[in-house]
């Protein structure tokens, strides 16, 4: 790796992994570091969806899009499962889909790909979709990748350069820069060496980063997924209930109290109903929210049988049963900060708080990053 700009990334998840793709295709020799032998984290404990449409307005819908564009590209070069199939948030109620009217006219709905359709519509498109509903806000620029594939096909892609070294099961718990650059090292003193360094820490905010993240504004959010048995049926789109509009930011300034009250259930633990079907023909679904630590990492039944019925009620028959359940948790911003970056010494940056968005807008951010390390 002599003679090219070396960078240090810390982190297998999926914001280091598009952290070692972007520095890649800028020419940099990567080493990137991961604790566990392949990640076990967020990064493989979500829908997989790049969910453009709830992005609040201005520059998160802006990095949003150029991730977007990123995701595309990256797509069209590593078998990752990318497609870009859009998604149909349903309206139950008219109540539902009165709010979703106002959606489509917000200044910036022709940006992220909103039209508002009938059930009828809706239909046409996904015949699996033949519950008894009122419409449906299609959103273009929504798109899903495969999140058992992707971050083991996008290692495939980066080790086809001689540029990129992949260092499993190595810890980092030290730090420091010097002269000679910024180095990372385990707690057998076994170290690595780089000009620039990112740390993709996920929800690890404890060790030797702690220092540097006392004061951020941060906190963990527990979440509740699943996926049911294989449906037979292709379901092309991702979908969403309307629940979902209370939860994305973008939505912020439409009539949400047209909505009235959540189901008690929904309510307790601020659920979603978001669902996109697998390559497999499982239907991932989710999800849940938990905010207060220490987190118990139960899985609660309930909140699956009310997806069950929400799912059943767009279908217009039973819902699939469910085959599997999990936990994860994220870390997220807690601040008007999109995420959180924090430089700890020259070319030395911390990347966190990236929350649900972390799939959504990860190329993106590594892209702001490595422009930082070329200027």
């Amino acid at each position: 790796m002599s003679g090219k700009k070396r960078v240090i990334i810390v982190g297998g998840g999926i914001i280091g992994s598009m952290h070692a793709v972007q520095a890649i295709q800028k020419g940099f020799a990567v080493t990137h570091i991961e604790r566990d032998i392949k990640p076990q984290s967020a990064s493989i404990r979500n829908f997989g969806l790049i969910w453009v449409s709830g992005r609040l307005a201005g520059a998160e819908l802006d990095l949003a899009l150029r991730a977007r564009e990123l995701w595309e590209e990256i797509g069209n070069i590593a078998n990752i499962g990318y497609r870009s199939n859009g998604s149909l948030t349903i309206a139950q109620s008219e109540a539902e889909f009165e709010v979703m009217q106002e959606a489509v006219e917000m200044p910036d709905a022709g940006r992220r790909g909103f039209s508002l359709l009938t059930r009828s519509q809706t239909v046409d498109l996904e015949p699996a979709l033949a519950g008894n509903y009122f419409g449906a806000l299609r959103c273009s620029t929504d798109a899903a990748v495969e999140p058992p594939l992707l971050l083991g096909r996008l290692r495939e892609f980066l080790s086809q350069s001689p540029q990129y070294k992949w260092i499993p099961e190595f810890e980092v718990v030290d730090f420091f820069h010097n002269e000679t650059g910024n180095h990372v090292s385990d707690k057998d003193g076994n170290k690595y060496s780089g000009d620039f360094l990112v740390i993709c820490a996920g929800a690890a905010h404890k060790g030797f980063i702690s220092e540097f993240l006392d004061k951020a504004p941060l906190r963990k959010v527990h979440l509740q997924m699943g996926a049911t048995f294989a449906l037979p049926t292709k379901i092309g789109h991702s979908f969403a209930d309307a629940d979902s509009l209370r939860y994305y930011p973008a939505f912020k300034d439409l009539s949400l109290e047209k909505l009235g009250a959540q189901a008690e259930i929904a309510s307790k633990y601020k659920m979603q109903l978001l669902a996109v079907q697998r390559n497999d023909g499982s239907i991932t679904i989710g999800d849940t929210h938990e905010y207060e630590e220490p987190f118990s990492h139960e899985l609660i039944e309930a909140p699956y049988e009310h997806l069950r019925g929400v799912i059943s009620n767009i279908f217009g028959k039973e819902a699939p049963l469910i085959e599997r359940r999990w936990t994860g948790v994220y870390s997220q911003s807690t601040s008007d900060e999109i995420y959180i970056r924090r430089d700890i010494a020259p070319g030395a940056t911390i990347v966190t708080g990236v929350g649900g968005r972390g799939n959504t807008l990860s190329p993106a951010i590594a892209e702001e990053t490595v422009k930082s390390w070329e200027a």
